[in-house]
């Protein structure tokens, strides 16, 4: 990993790094890396780096590479991402691991779509070819996300998160095993730094649109709950803009949130 962010740094490209804290505080963090993230956990590492990340590459690594990107392509095989998933098959570093999942398709244990959708190439420039053409493996997908809806003066709360061009509202994707009341705080804390009150916690409902920024025929079910709050709302995490907006603003909000403010305008509460 180092010698990839020091080529990338070199070559004048942007490097972000993830890094649990107790990694930090034994010297291992890349000083040279502007944009470096500490988080508290290594599943709070592998989750930023599932949001952050276009897509998801191995390079000839021990059991922690391999448990990354596992873990990276069996969300996307449960509809988690669309995001491709690959390995740069180094002088054959990877035959071995490819001949097993071919292995585990011959045994039925995975349908040979879903083995085939992990792309192996021995050259870079291949890879990435590779990986700019991939589509989601089936005709559909449905992005399932939480959200939470607050509205005050008629005017709905909205986020914006960084080199995205349209507001969201904030939440986000649950992590393995979390409830939605669980997902919904973490994400909105994470977000906003502010903390739902779980007793206020009402559900409004799911809406499904065209997710945004995702492959074409991809949905998203957006299940959304209104709470009231403690805190002081400011922007934090992947938030680059924090925004009230009335209903002469939904052209700049993603499809699903379009369909959340014309339930709210119809109720007259925007």
């Amino acid at each position: 990993m180092g010698v990839l962010a020091d080529t990338l740094l070199e070559g004048g490209g942007e490097v972000i790094g993830v890094i649990p804290r107790h990694l930090v505080a034994r010297e291992i963090a890349h000083t040279d890396v502007a944009d470096l993230r500490v988080v508290e956990t290594m599943h709070e590492r592998k989750a930023l780096m599932a949001e952050l990340g276009d897509g998801f590459v191995a390079l000839p690594g021990g059991v922690g590479t391999l448990d990354e990107l596992f873990e990276a392509w069996t969300w996307a095989q449960l509809g988690l991402h669309v995001k491709p998933c690959g390995v740069l098959n180094v002088d054959g570093y990877f035959d071995s691991l490819l001949r097993l999942i071919e292995h585990t398709v011959e045994e039925g244990f995975m349908r040979p779509e879903y083995g085939r959708s992990l792309v192996a190439e021995a050259e870079p420039a291949a890879l990435l070819d590779r990986l700019a053409a991939y589509r989601p493996v089936g005709e559909k997908w449905t992005v399932d996300a939480l959200a939470w809806v607050c509205v005050e003066d008629r005017r709905l709360l909205a986020v914006r998160a960084a080199g995205k061009s349209v507001f969201y509202l904030p939440g986000g994707k649950r992590e393995a095993g979390e409830s939605d009341l669980d997902a919904l705080l973490r994400e909105v804390r994470e977000e906003l730094t502010v903390s739902l009150r779980p007793d206020t916690l009402v559900r409004l409902g799911t809406y499904r649109a065209p997710a945004h920024d995702y492959p074409a025929g991809t949905s998203v079910d957006l299940v959304c709950y209104s709470a009231a709050f403690e805190g002081e709302i400011k922007a934090a995490a992947e938030i680059e803009e924090v925004a009230w907006l009335g209903i002469e603003d939904i052209e700049r909000c993603a499809p699903a949130v379009r369909l959340v403010m014309e339930e709210l305008r119809g109720r007259g509460e925007l």
